[in-house]
């Protein structure tokens, strides 16, 4: 069979003859002067060389006319056929060859045994034919089997286009049975670690590794060999080759040059060694260096398993003195490890006759620092050294039953060093919060003498804890050490790659670095032609104003024709609009097609137009900018087959904007240009590939279309997955489609085709998945791996630069809530004057740094285990200038010394209790209010109890938390009642009552008083509401009870619950209770419009301290029943039509309230007096719009701008959606169990301490 297809994929190897591979081989093997023929020639690298060198004449069959195209000039004649068919005698009639060779041929054919038929008469009378086969006995191939695993690939032995399997005895066998006998068979090796199969051997058992490693063929690659004819079978023989050397396991090791306490990966140096040999000296060459080196860190392996350490030694390799020495038999034992190591459990020397000490590699990245002194590294650093270390790496796989014993006490060393840290830690913060004190002595001096006092005390406690941990860790390592010592020290890396392999689907491992790398582009020049910018129309005349308009206006000098086609628009304004248009400007080319085609057809039309242009397809409803086609037109020639070039857009799926793969707004104070002007300044040139285009904006190339052809309207009709199509096809013959990050083009998006898009986009799905089965599967794969995503970080951090504002990080936790909505209105409110970012706690210890903004998409996640010093690094190139802490919940303590790191005041904002009581709200285990007997405490946690967070009792997480509040710039509370309990808990804290800025500031504050009732029918029900989520604590067990004994008595009241409860409620007929589910916060005067309720009651169990839900209430202008607790009562003191009762009544003294409101005031439309202000609750003059952002703030210097780039972002990217959809769909069944009516008792019953203990669980 004859290929002519041009795309098809060519080999174009060479042979050099310090190489031995399969070609140089078999070219030895060819006397001078011969005459040869090539089967499976391919590119002609044979011919050529054998021209070249030997004098030889040969001729060749190859299956590909490109392949074809390259060998001719080396061949006397070339044939393309295909060898299953093709008649060689016919091809080839009345030659006789010197030499007939199948280099790499035999594997690739149904039927080989013809080919050699056909070779036997070929052949002069000492005509030799010479083969090459891949061996299907490779070790690396065996050992990847018994693993389970059997892939083909691209090539390689296991070449997805290989039809037979050859092993030494089986290619004699196959050789015999044909009548050949096998003169010569000669090897080609390959080391396992230089092959495709990366097998780790030593996770096989040791017999099992050494039997395959021991083969004679272990390490045989391919096989070359040199055969002749014989009569029969019997006459055939094999010569007595010698068979090669057992094959051996290696592991790879690698030594640092560090220099002032850096490593980098330029100053590595890299070597082997053999995993099963008991004793071996590795060795490393370090050369003479210009900059001293001042310290060495060794990496044993690249994997967990354990060695044997023997000696480390530094050498002059020029004068041949020994510098440095340390021997596990005469040096100080210890001296290693104290060093400083990583994923390494060090253990005593072996028994004597070993004379060796154990290292127990944990991890994936173990390395220790080699204690030799600076100072000789530095005398010697224009001398060539060697570093030479004796080890042995034993293959064994019983180290599994060791690990399982060894890891949780090293787990426990762990946790215990962690202990000591955090101690120093908080020395170093008690110490900090102690000079801010001194620095107020003066107007606060007896507060200092006793806090002085009391940080006196802690220290000398903390000290002792810290001298006892220490005393605890030395205990616990000699005792670890005398277990490693122990016969049951076995261990195998299958426990810790199982945990491995467990934290990543729990999302805890970082994100592979290691992606595929791109392939290297090839630029080419573009052609003189112009470019088709063709606009199909439809409808919306705005829209496509907008378009035409800001073609003609952009200032990019590509030579183009904007082809304007109107398919039959439906609105006349739009067609009169284009005729006028193209009569006053001559760059406007106007078709109009007679009757509607649909997107493909008028598309098509267009394409059509020219044989020569590249297209650039644009829907009406977009807006371009700036030297748009310029940017776009020269990524289209940034490589040698580009398909198509999608820019970024706002919505545009996978080339969305700030929100991958969603619809978005512009960012405020963004038009087109601006933000198009700012993706050219920082992505600069940057391609990633996508498995298709997006049709708003798509380039392609006119190459493309002559090979590819147009759009499929038979498949796509009138539009949608057209685009899809054409870049799948492009994709399958060979051909990149880009999406480019240094343009962005408006896309409002539906305009063109009106309203009939949905049932079109799920026909589209089905067709496309009938012609390209793989396009699903590519798209997911992209959309999780999202190689885009640190260019559109990239992009936020240059907003943030651009805005040239404050930046204010905002402290939060990682639930929904009053909290993160009053961040974000605090952001909306305070947009001209700063940016605001927020810091919420992710799982595995972990912090996720974002933009405030509810439609941003700016996301890091730090790992403050290894990465602290990276965020605070990111913060200050960011530019933080102060920090506001609004709820320390799930975070490490370490996250209160950023403002010290950064050298910024911070803030405080008190949004409930969790500064002194661990349960938040000041419940007990009934889900109520517990009151204590001393104002600043709360009575439903013990001091004595574990802190929720860091070392120590409550009591010492209460004081933490005292001096964190005292050293605040501010500490606000949104109410007096708030500020009232906060004050007790830290009387010298400045304090601020400011409320949240949801109902306005000044005269927008002004809200609406209840109109008197209007009259109602005697017997009509009092109409009641409560809002929100309804938690124990904010009432939903009283409403349920309420409802129930309302039904019971027949009392004439009704409940109406907007939102839904923590479990499921009884409702009617049981329960005079409607329940209407959740509902978005912007939908919520609408319901109540809608709904018409007589009052809105807030059940609260605890003392909140603000209520949005209340304060939607107040907005719309409805009677309010609130408890007499927390900050419900100053919200609605001096209001007319609101009441206060206690917080503590009873279910049916409820129900006689209700009864009451109705009859006295209700149905007399009698108001009552309005509830007193107490004195203290005078408003504050302070406000946020007028102080948050003082001098101190807003007039500090702002650094010098050092922008973040995507390179500096990429190694914090947040992990991919589907493991935190993973992680929220378990909380999402938990919470849907949980109001299940068979569980409900069940969940009354669970405390709820211990549901948010679960919740926070889930949540990390």
């Amino acid at each position: 069979m004859t290929q002519t297809i041009e795309d098809l994929h060519v080999y174009l190897r060479s042979i050099r003859p310090e190489e031995r591979t399969s070609l140089s081989t078999l070219a030895e093997m060819i006397p001078q002067n011969s005459r040869v023929l090539d089967l499976g020639c391919g590119s002609g690298a044979l011919g050529q060389y054998l021209a070249e060198t030997r004098a030889c004449i040969s001729d060749g069959v190859t299956w590909s006319e490109a392949e074809a195209a390259h060998a001719r000039p080396h061949y006397r004649q070339i044939h393309v056929a295909d060898l299953e068919t093709a008649d060689l005698h016919t091809l080839f009639a009345g030659q006789r060859y010197d030499a007939i060779v199948c280099a790499d041929v035999l594997e690739h054919l149904r039927h080989p045994e013809f080919v050699l038929t056909a070779c036997r008469s070929m052949l002069t009378v000492e005509g030799r034919l010479l083969i090459s086969v891949p061996n299907a006995g490779y070790s690396g191939l065996i050992a990847e089997l018994l693993k389970g695993e059997f892939r083909y690939r691209k090539e390689g032995l296991l070449d997805e286009t290989h039809l037979r399997f050859f092993t030494r005895r089986s290619l004699v066998r196959f050789m015999t049975e044909q009548r050949w006998t096998i003169d010569t068979l000669e090897v080609i090796e390959r080391p396992i670690p230089e092959s495709e199969f990366q097998v780790e051997f030593d996770e096989l058992p040791p017999s099992v590794a050494r039997f395959i490693l021991s083969g004679q063929d272990a390490l045989s690659y391919q096989f070359v060999g040199a055969a002749r004819p014989v009569e029969s079978a019997d006459a055939a023989a094999v010569a007595q080759e010698s068979f090669p050397a057992a094959g051996k396991a290696h592991f790879s090791a690698e030594l640092y040059l560090g220099r002032d306490g850096q490593y980098r990966e330029t100053d590595k140096l890299t070597a082997a060694g053999v995993i099963g040999q008991e004793r071996q000296t590795v060795r490393f060459d370090i050369p003479p260096t210009g900059a001293p080196c001042t310290q060495l860190r060794f990496d044993p392996a690249d994997r967990a398993g354990y060695l044997h350490l023997y000696r480390i030694t530094l050498k002059d390799d020029t004068q041949g003195d020994e510098l440095w020495k340390w021997d596990a038999q005469t040096s100080q034992r210890s001296l290693l490890a104290t060093t400083p190591h990583h994923n390494i459990v060090w253990q005593a020397p072996l028994p004597a006759a070993s004379g060796a000490t154990l290292l127990l590699m944990s991890g994936e990245d173990p390395w220790f620092e080699v204690p030799i002194p600076a100072e000789i590294l530095k005398s010697r650093s224009r001398s060539s050294l060697a570093f030479e270390i004796e080890l042995g790496w034993p293959m064994s796989t019983d180290y599994l039953a060791l690990a399982a014993t060894v890891q949780p006490l090293h787990d426990r060393i762990e946790q215990l060093e962690n202990t000591v840290r955090n101690t120093q830690a908080h020395l170093h913060q008690v110490q900090t919060s102690l000079t801010m004190d001194l620095l107020t002595a003066r107007s606060r001096n007896a507060l200092l003498e006793e806090s002085n006092r009391a940080t006196t005390h802690q220290r000398a406690t903390w000290q002792l804890e810290a001298t006892r941990v220490q005393r605890d860790y030395d205990e616990l390592a000699r005792h670890l050490k005398n277990i490693e010592a122990s016969t049951v020290f076995r261990a195998t890396r299958p426990l810790v790659h199982a945990k491995m392999r467990i934290d990543r689907l729990l999302g805890r491992a970082p994100k592979n670095s290691s992606a595929a790398a791109a392939p290297v582009a090839q630029p080419i020049p573009a052609p003189g032609h112009p470019v088709d910018i063709i606009v199909p129309v439809y409808r919306g005349l705005a829209d496509t104003r907008l378009c035409i308009e800001s073609v003609l206006a952009s200032a990019f000098t590509t030579s183009y024709r904007l082809i304007v086609i109107n398919d039959a628009s439906p609105e006349p304004e739009v067609t009169e609009w284009l005729r006028e248009k193209a009569a006053q400007d001559s760059r406007v080319t106007l078709l109009e097609n007679s009757e509607n085609l649909g997107f493909v057809g008028t598309v098509n039309r267009g394409m059509a137009l020219s044989d020569t242009n590249d297209v650039l397809l644009l829907n009406s409803d977009t807006e371009v900018a700036n030297d748009w086609l310029d940017r776009i037109r020269r990524a289209a020639y940034g490589d040698t087959k580009v398909a198509s070039v999608t820019p970024f857009s706002n919505n545009a799926t996978i080339c969305s904007y700030p929100r991958f793969c969603e619809g978005n707004d512009l960012p405020k104070g963004y038009d087109t240009a601006r933000l198009d002007a700012l993706c050219a300044q920082t992505n600069p040139g940057v391609v990633v590939d996508v498995p298709t285009g997006v049709g708003f904006c798509m380039y392609i190339r006119r190459d493309c279309l002559a090979e590819i052809g147009l759009f499929d309207t038979e498949n796509f009709g009138k539009g949608y997955g057209e685009e899809n199509d054409f870049c799948q096809r492009a994709a399958s013959a060979g051909w990149r489609n880009l999406h480019l990050l240094d343009t962005f083009v408006l896309h409002t998006g539906g305009v063109s085709f009106g309203d009939s898009k949905s049932p079109r986009e799920r026909a589209a799905m089905e067709t496309l998945r009938r012609l390209h089965p793989r396009y699903e599967r590519d798209v997911m794969a992209f959309v999780q791996s999202d190689p885009a995503q640190p260019y559109r970080l990239a992009l936020d951090a240059a907003r943030l630069a651009m805005a040239g504002l404050p930046i204010i990080l905002s402290v939060i936790h990682d639930r929904a809530g009053g909290t993160l909505r009053h961040v974000r209105e605090l952001a909306s409110h305070l947009a001209h004057q700063a940016s605001f970012l927020t810091l919420k706690p992710a799982p595995g210890r972990s912090v996720s740094l974002q933009l405030a903004g509810k439609d941003e998409g700016f996301e890091l996640i730090f790992r403050l285990v290894d990465q602290y010093a990276d965020l605070v690094a990111v913060l200050r190139r960011l530019g933080v200038r102060h920090v506001h802490f609004h709820h320390l919940l799930g975070h490490d303590p370490v996250i209160t010394d950023i403002p010290h790191q950064l050298g910024v005041a911070y803030d405080f904002t008190a949004h409930d209790y969790y500064s002194y009581c661990t349960h938040i709200s000041l419940t007990g285990k009934d889900n109520k209010y517990v009151e204590s007997s001393r104002p600043g405490e709360c009575a439903c946690c013990s001091v004595y109890e574990a802190a929720p967070v860091g070392h120590g009792t409550v009591a010492d997480w209460r004081h933490r938390n005292q001096h964190l509040l005292m050293a605040a710039r501010y500490v606000f509370t949104p109410s007096h009642d708030t500020a009232r309990r906060i004050s007790a808990f830290v009387p010298g804290a400045r304090m601020l009552v400011v409320p949240h800025t949801d109902l306005g500031v000044g005269p927008a504050a002004k809200l609406p008083e209840p109109p008197p009732p209007s009259k109602r029918p005697p017997h009509a029900p009092l109409k009641i509401a409560v809002l929100g989520a309804l938690s124990a604590i904010k009432g939903a067990d009283l409403l349920e009870a309420v409802a129930m004994e309302s039904a019971k008595r027949n009392a004439p009241v009704e409940f109406h619950l907007l939102g839904y409860g923590y479990r499921h409620l009884q409702s009617q007929p049981r329960a005079r209770l409607t329940v209407h589910g959740a509902y978005d916060d912007q939908d919520l005067p609408g319901l109540l419009e809608w709904l018409q309720p007589d009052l809105v009651w807030f059940p609260a169990q605890w003392p909140e301290t603000y209520s949005y839900t209340l304060s939607a209430a107040l907005q719309a202008g409805l009677p309010v029943v609130a408890p007499n607790l927390g900050a419900f009562a100053e919200r609605v003191a001096g209001r007319p039509w609101s009441w206060v009762l206690p917080w503590d009544s009873t279910s049916t003294e409820w129900v006689d309230h209700f009864v009451r409101l109705r009859e006295e005031h209700f149905a007399t439309a009698h108001a009552p007096e309005p509830i007193p202000a107490s004195a203290d609750q005078s408003p504050t003059a302070w406000s946020y719009a007028g102080d948050y952002l003082n001098d101190d703030i807003a007039e500090k210097p702002m650094p010098a701008p050092d922008p973040l780039g995507a390179n500096d972002l990429a190694a914090f990217l947040p992990q991919s959606a589907d493991i935190r959809n993973a992680r929220s769909g378990a909380l999402g069944m938990l919470v849907y169990l949980r109001s299940h009516p068979l569980l409900r008792g069940i969940a009354r019953a669970i405390p709820a301490s211990f549901q948010r203990r679960v919740k926070t669980w889930l949540l990390n």
